[in-house]
Order: C-alpha cells, then structure tokens, then sequence
C-alpha cells in the first residue's frame, strides 16, 4: 500500500491510497489544474482513480471534486449528513452506502469513524491492505479515548497538528474566530497532536505524517519540535524510534510504502 499527500491545508487538501488493484483519493479541495501538476509530479494518473472518500463538507476539502468527476467519473463515498452540502454535480456520483460502518475497496478495507469539527459530518478513515494499516485524521477539536483507540494499531498515521497555542491566542484573528478554532470542534493544537503521538507511539505506531498546519498561526519548524520533543521526553528518538514528516500545502509529500 503506498500514501502520498497532495495538499494540506486550509487552501486544499487531498491524498491518494493506491495498491496494485486499487487507487483512492481521500478529500480533493484542490482546482483541476492545480491537482493536475501535484499529480504529475508525483507519478500519479489521475485517470486510474477508483474513487473518492470525503471526510466533511468543508470547501478545502470538496471544491475540486465535481471538476474531476465530470472529467473521469470517478464514484464518491459521501456520508448522508454531508452530502446536501456538497456540489449538487457531485451527486450523480455519490455511492449510496452506509458510512458509519466498514467496507471493501478492491484489496482495501475501508473503516470510517467520526470526528469532532464545526462540519455536519467529519470523518476520519483507518484503511488497511492485509496487514498493512494507514489512518487519517484531521479537522478535529480533541483526541477523544474513542478516536485514539480507533487509531491504535495503525503503521502510519496522518493526524492533525493545525496551532501553535500562543501564536494563535497572540495574533491577529478575531476573538470569536480563536474560540472557534481552540474549541472541542475546532482544530488540534500542535499540544494536543504531540500527546496523541505519544500515546500511538506507546502502542507501537512508528510513523507519522503531521497534517492541516495553520500558515498563520504555526510553522513546520514549531509543530514538528513540539511533537519530537514530546516523544523525547518520554524517552522516544524522532528519527530513530518514531519517524514524524510535514504535510505541505503547497507540494506533495513524498510516496509512502505502508
């Protein structure tokens, strides 16, 4: 199973799963043209795509699928309290299906579960081939003992580290909108990832992929040494015990083999 992230951010977000029978794109909050490029660069055919799994309704997340649709007709697996939200173009290829429980792409097996955020439906995915097991999840307020447990287990996980705490309480955002963010259905402060890296890393998770960081109110430098301190302190070696990366906004990370 090989993972590589397009986009991360408020401006875009997309990634593709692929094995030798299947390829699955989660999120596409990118413009054709643009995902285009981050595909070709990356050595990824756009047109092999088996489907699209969208996590919630949120612009940076659905507003590129209804171009790539209409051009490769690829399906989507939308849960129902998200999907008067997204592009009525879309709809014709929405798969009817229950989102809340398992199910089988190709050699893949999809587990859905749910996350806390300021959308109608936010879902995370833990996606396994075999033995091999990748989770996603961003856009989240909190690691609840649930999500946690859903995410135990996995080889690589992909997980939110949107804030800086003091960056986004000193700067330049309005009141209402650092509540919001700070919020149990908000975004994961670089603090809060770091704790949930730790704790994945005790039950044997050796690689992640920080993820959604706030150009605004954090830098790759600050979320990444708030995570590998954090495992350090706790007697783990970033680099040797547990390997964490970046996501990008602006460029594809590189292919991960899982």
């Amino acid at each position: 199973m090989e993972f590589c992230n397009l986009a991360s951010g408020s401006k875009g977000n997309c990634s593709i799963i692929s094995t030798k029978n299947v390829s699955v794109m989660i999120d596409d909050g990118l413009n054709l043209r643009d995902l285009s490029e981050r595909a070709r660069l990356a050595n990824i055919d756009l047109s092999k795509i088996n489907a699209i799994l969208i996590t919630h309704e949120h612009t940076d997340h659905v507003k590129g699928i209804a171009s790539l649709c209409k051009k490769y007709s690829i399906p989507v697996y939308c849960h129902s309290e998200s999907k008067e939200f997204v592009d009525t173009m879309v709809y014709p290829y929405i798969v009817d299906r229950d989102m809340d429980a398992p199910f089988e792409l190709g050699d893949l097996t999809i587990a859905p579960f749910r996350l806390p955020h300021d959308s109608n439906y936010n879902l995370g995915y833990k996606i396994s081939q075999g033995k091999s097991v990748l989770s996603i999840a961003t856009d989240l307020g909190f690691v609840s003992e649930a999500t946690l447990e859903k995410l135990k287990g996995s080889d690589f996980v992909m997980l939110e580290s949107n804030h800086d705490i003091d960056m986004l309480r000193e700067g330049a955002y309005p009141f209402m909108l650092k509540q919001r963010i700070m919020g149990k259905n908000g975004h994961l402060s670089n603090d809060d990832c770091a704790s949930a890296v730790l704790e994945l890393a005790k039950s044997g998770t050796k690689r992640f992929l920080l993820a959604h960081l706030s150009q605004d109110n954090n830098t790759p430098e600050i979320a990444f040494d708030c995570t590998a301190k954090n495992l350090e302190n706790n007697y783990y070696v970033e680099g040797e015990d547990v390997f964490v990366e970046i996501a990008n906004q602006y460029k594809s990370t590189r292919k991960f083999n899982i």
